[in-house]
């Protein structure tokens, strides 16, 4: 598996089904949610900073990468349980959550519904933050399996040509193979979506809280800044320069604002 030699890996059964993680470091545990279309192994360069003060774990959404991927179970009642099981198998006490897009609903939503759970949450762009998509459910599956079956036509090599040009080679072959390792069944979270936009729920998440958001224009984060001060205990950053993929796009500047948010956290 292309993971650095001081990585572990292995499979815990949660909910149902078998999630592939990955894990390194030791101290206070942080676990990291990866996206629609990524796997576990998306993290590494931030795992690798982290790791020398953290336990860091992360693994492969169902349907993704290494763990299973049935034909249903993609409802955010179906990825928080995914999520929580995981985090009890591997008995790991009061981690910091950290997801990004789809990641970052998983955790917002879990930080809402379960508040004894992290011990912090940071939520990088997530998903379906202010609104729900107002296209039909079903056509935005259909639309989203055969995206996904037109990717699979394509080699690592092509992927990586098209979308990681200027990365790190090693790394930008993990996200390509990720992207490939991605099955269509996927393709239900576009129609299982979410009950209500992840904003209004921040009202119920108690845990101290960081909301690390792309660079928006004035309307966006006047928006953003309203739905952050409901927060019980929160941090609002707008990352200049930064498209969806936060730390990917600005990674220096990102990793600061989560290295101090760590520090903050209560033990």
């Amino acid at each position: 598996m292309d993971l650095p030699a001081e990585w572990t890996h292995g499979t815990v059964s949660a909910n149902g089904i078998d999630l592939q993680y990955y894990r390194v470091g030791s101290g206070p545990s942080i676990v990291l949610v990866h996206g629609f279309g990524d796997t576990g192994r998306r993290w590494v360069p931030l795992a690798e900073e982290l790791a020398e003060e953290y336990d860091v774990i992360t693994y492969d959404a169902r349907g993704h990468g290494q763990s299973d991927a049935p034909e249903t179970g993609y409802s955010i009642s179906d990825r928080v349980a995914d999520l929580r099981g995981l985090i009890h198998e591997l008995d790991v006490e009061r981690p910091v959550l950290l997801g990004h897009s789809i990641g970052g609903g998983t955790v917002g939503w879990l930080a809402a519904r379960h508040p004894d759970l992290p011990r912090g949450a940071i939520l990088v762009d997530p998903d379906c933050f202010h609104d729900l998509p107002e296209r039909d459910p079903e056509e935005l599956f259909e639309e989203s399996r055969q995206r996904l079956r037109n990717g699979h036509e394509r080699t690592v090599e092509e992927i990586v040509e098209e979308q990681y040009p200027d990365m790190d080679s090693t790394h930008a072959r993990r996200l390509a193979t990720g992207h490939l390792e991605s099955g269509p069944e996927i393709a239900e979270l576009a129609r299982e979506g979410y009950p209500a936009p992840l904003a209004e729920k921040l009202p119920e998440i108690s845990c101290q809280t960081l909301l690390l958001r792309s660079d928006r224009d004035i309307e966006v984060r006047a928006a953003d800044l309203d739905a952050a001060e409901s927060l019980q205990s929160g941090r609002l950053v707008h990352v200049p320069e930064a498209g969806h993929y936060v730390i990917r796009d600005r990674f220096d500047a990102a990793l600061t604002e989560i290295r101090t948010f760590l520090r903050r956290v209560d033990p």
